[in-house]
């Protein structure tokens, strides 16, 4: 502004300063001119007296010479005053004769006139002091109004500074506290006017943002508290299925194993037909059980899909059998086409998640089929030398799915409907589990049905495969000569403790029990074994701990075997933590258990 100020103030000096000088010279101009017209008629008649005294005359003080010369440039008159001034400005002008135009007095006409006649020149040499005193008084008055103006301002802008930089200090200061999420600080003084208004509203903003902060504050503790309880539900959820698995294992181990025993006697038809069907039941059993904790960990994102080469065609070939009973039983057809490419593959995946989907696909298929046929599709090409494209589809002629339910079909414990659930029983997890593992193997699942003709499902998926290694052969597992040999069995259910020393006994083996790990660390104390079979969830001492002592305090090497109905992945690297060998997961296979204990053995089979 003070430079802004200064601008104008020279501009308007430096105007001011260049009118006086214009306004000097047009009044020294006019001089010359009037004397010029004076000048005329003596010039002409050459009368140098009355040239002098016209001049003489004219001079004055502002006046320093006046000097008359003719157009041959020949002085003719001269005038001077006595003063000395130092700064002087010099005017010209020309002297003229010029014509009167006359009328003819007869005839009325204007006789032709002629033009101007230069006679000479004027010279009139002015003084500026006159000009410098006006000078100086337009800029003593204009510095003066200048000063005045300045000062005005300045008070001016002092008054408006003390009533206005207050209120926006003040405006500053709360906004800048509310930048900072001090949301409670407010405009104390309140002033009229615009600025009132500002202050006003501003006051308005700072309330409608604490009152949406503490709204948003309250929904955020009630989204943590709702987080909190999901978790602690979660928590309770796994533990809860947790421990139902454990509970409904450890029962089914014992029924699942004494069939196994019970399958090694000798039977009449009628008994072999009933034990199939208890078989039947309590593998159908353990897959609901497997389908609930299987979904629980997917649920989680605790399932991780392994990854090694297999043969597709053989993995189905192995399940077809497993279906073909009760696909027999209700008179259905089942077939399987494979496409001549793959017999000749292994394609790299999970062998088991993917036996999981085929299994669950096709026993819906069957289970929701009443006359016609199953049917089992594989095909897939090579798309380069390291990957190929494959579908697997299950087709089958049951009661089909509306296009209604198709949205919800892959819904967890959803059926079709109600009816469905009662005819036709099952948790309503498999397709939800086949839709799941899909979608971890990054598979497309695709549904087309009409409903009263059947259904197919078509899953989509690419991976590598490589040509199958002609070198191995599908030899049985081996048997191992176990006579003789000792075992210490740690169970507290008496049932799975009789059936495990029960096939020990028929394997030749010696065995000893105990309830829980505090008893087994007695008994190894008093009769070394060859092989300790350790439940992991006992009572008084769990086998986690047995096996930390056995290790730790007992010192001993002796290989052991852990059983639990716990199949988490977790759960088997605590067991290999606290130093067990190996794990089973019940219901345990018998067939497998003989295989383990001659392979810790290091046993040469028969």
């Amino acid at each position: 502004m003070i430079i802004l100020f200064l601008a104008l103030f020279g501009y308007s000096i430096a105007s001011r300063l260049h009118d006086a000088k214009e306004n000097q010279l047009d009044i020294a101009y006019k001089i010359a001119q009037n004397i010029a017209s004076l000048s005329e008629l003596a010039l002409i008649s050459n009368n140098k007296e009355q040239l002098h005294e016209i001049i003489k005359s004219a001079l004055n003080k502002d006046i320093v010479s006046i000097k008359i010369t003719t157009r041959d440039n020949q002085t003719v008159s001269v005038a001077y005053t006595d003063h000395n001034y130092d700064s002087t400005t010099l005017v010209q002008q020309e002297i003229t004769q010029s014509s009167i135009p006359l009328r003819d007095t007869i005839t009325g006409e204007i006789l032709q006139s002629h033009p101007p006649r230069a006679l000479g020149k004027l010279e009139l040499e002015i003084s500026n002091n006159r000009l410098h005193t006006l000078q100086s008084q337009i800029f003593v008055v204009s510095s003066f109004i200048g000063g005045v103006a300045f000062l005005l301002g300045i008070a001016l802008a002092w008054y408006i500074s003390k009533n206005l930089s207050k209120p926006l200090q003040e405006v500053q200061q709360v906004t800048r506290q509310l930048a900072r999420g001090h949301l409670s600080s407010r405009i104390q003084t309140r002033h009229s006017g615009e600025l009132g208004e500002l202050q006003k509203h501003i006051n308005k903003m700072a309330e409608s943002i604490e009152e949406q902060s503490n709204a948003l504050n309250r929904h955020l503790s009630e989204l943590q508290i709702a987080k909190a309880d999901a978790e602690q539900a979660s928590q309770a959820k796994s533990l809860f299925l947790a421990t139902m698995t454990h509970e409904l294992r450890t029962p089914m181990n014992g029924a699942i194993g004494m069939l196994q025993l019970l399958a090694g006697t000798d039977l009449n038809s009628e008994q072999k037909d009933y034990l199939d069907i208890a078989r039947s039941s309590s593998e159908h059993l353990l897959e609901i059980v497997n389908d609930i904790l299987d979904y629980s960990k997917i649920e989680k994102g605790n399932l991780e899909l392994e990854q090694r080469y297999f043969s597709i065609d053989g993995l189905i070939r192995q399940i077809i059998p497993t279906q073909e009973l009760e696909a027999k039983r209700k008179n259905i057809e089942l077939t399987y086409t494979c496409a001549s490419f793959l017999r000749s593959v292994d394609v790299l995946g999970d062998e088991t998640r993917l036996r999981q989907i085929l299994i669950n696909l096709c026993s819906n298929a069957i289970k929701f089929t009443h006359e016609g046929k199953v049917s089992i599709i594989l095909d897939g090409h090579a798309v380069d030398q390291q990957n190929c494209e494959l579908s697997l589809s299950v087709t089958d002629t049951g009661i089909g799915i509306s296009e209604a339910q198709k949205s919800y079909i892959f819904d967890s414990f959803r059926q079709a409907d109600s009816s469905t659930v009662r005819r036709y029983g099952g948790s309503g997890l498999g397709l939800a589990i086949v839709k799941r593992l899909s979608e971890l193997m990054s598979a497309d699942l695709v549904l087309n049905s009409v409903l009263g003709e059947g259904s197919t499902f078509t899953l989509s998926w690419r991976c590598p495969y490589q040509q199958k290694d002609t070198g191995l052969d599908d030899t049985p597992p081996p048997q191992y000569a176990l006579d003789g040999l000792s075992a210490l069995v740690v169970e507290d259910n008496p049932i799975n403790q009789m059936l495990v020393i029960r096939s020990l006994k028929k394997w030749g083996m010696f065995a000893i029990s105990a309830n829980n790990g505090e008893e087994a660390l007695h008994a190894l104390q008093e009769h070394p074994v060859d092989v300790i079979l350790m439940d992991v969830q006992m009572p008084i001492m769990d086998g986690l701990e047995a096996s930390k002592q056995i290790r730790d305090q007992l010192g001993l090497t002796t290989p052991i075997i852990g059983l639990s109905a716990n199949t988490h992945q977790e759960d088997q690297l605590r067991c290999t933590q606290a130093g067990m060998d190996a794990f089973l997961s019940k219901p345990v296979s018998l067939q497998g258990l003989h295989g383990k204990i001659g392979q810790l053995l290091a046993l040469d089979p028969k």
